[in-house]
């Protein structure tokens, strides 16, 4: 069954499991380019003709505060946009074509800032330049 692990991932942070939920979490997984809302809605409402936005708003609210995704936004952006990756990494933001790219962090935040005494619940690192497909076009 190809909803397994998301099944598992909703029933261990304690939430109901439903087809619109592992639709969301296999759409992130196989989508790694940090999907903004309206990007994961119109890929719902293909799946889900009547599911409203709303929904799909609060559907991806409720797995952010549960932990199971991130939301990221950027300086200077309105944009909300979502990621499945949950392991200890950057993002890079290209400025000039918008592309948003992964870099594996080994560096962690939260256990540094143990070791000074303080308890950090979140932390989002965002690095901000001009990617290498962009640089070879100048």
């Amino acid at each position: 069954m190809p909803f397994t692990k998301y099944m598992k991932t909703l029933r261990e942070k304690g939430l109901k499991v439903t087809q619109q939920r592992l639709e969301i979490l296999k759409f992130l997984d196989e989508n790694r380019t940090h999907p903004t809302l309206d990007e994961v809605y119109n890929y719902m409402i293909k799946k889900f003709p009547s599911i409203s936005k709303m929904t799909v708003y609060n559907v991806i609210d409720s797995m952010t505060v549960n932990g199971i995704i991130n939301s990221v936004r950027f300086v200077n952006s309105t944009e909300l946009r979502v990621d499945y990756d949950r392991d200890v990494h950057f993002h890079f933001l290209c400025k000039k074509c918008g592309m948003i790219y992964d870099v594996a962090g080994d560096f962690d935040v939260a256990k540094e800032m143990k070791s000074t005494g303080h308890k950090v619940d979140d932390y989002k690192v965002n690095i901000y330049g001009v990617c290498k497909k962009c640089l070879k076009k100048k």
